[in-house]
């Protein structure tokens, strides 16, 4: 079970790196963030064979292949109105 940005594990509040294996699952409009900080927040745009477009929430966008995906968690936390 995800909440926030961690990994709920047995009960026990944890930090995973995503894998590549992971990182492939993922699917357009899946939420993430940036080094467990739901403040980085973004959302999947687009996924190939190799990497994920992910447009974050502070405007940038970034294509990240899924070797590259260690810093970046799934999250549930939605985008903030401004």
């Amino acid at each position: 079970m995800l909440v926030g940005c961690r990994r709920v594990n047995h009960n026990r509040m944890t930090r995973n790196n995503m894998d590549a294996v992971e990182s492939r699952s993922l699917t357009k409009g899946t939420r993430v963030c940036w080094q467990g900080n739901a403040a980085d927040s973004g959302t999947v745009t687009g996924t190939t064979w190799d990497a994920v477009t992910i447009a974050w929430d502070n405007g940038q966008v970034a294509t990240v292949h899924h070797g590259d995906m260690r810093e970046i968690r799934r999250t549930s936390a939605k985008p903030k109105a401004v």
